[in-house]
């Protein structure tokens, strides 16, 4: 048994999600990627291959929306 390291990890468990899940028009797949600095969020059409919408917690006018 190999120790992989976190892409790897990030990786494989990427592809065992994207093989249960599809995302359409009428109910778009859902990312969400978390770092330290921020949320990254888009929702995504798998059938036509196109982002919906994207947001990133980092940009300047989300900040102005923050408590």
């Amino acid at each position: 048994m190999t120790v992989l390291t976190k892409p790897q990890q990030r990786q494989r468990r990427r592809r065992r999600v994207r093989a249960k899940v599809r995302g359409s028009a009428e109910r778009p797949r859902l990312s969400v990627f978390r770092s330290n600095r921020g949320l990254q969020v888009q929702l995504i059409d798998d059938v036509s291959g196109h982002t919906l919408a994207a947001v990133n917690s980092i940009e300047s006018d989300l900040r102005e929306l923050a408590p």
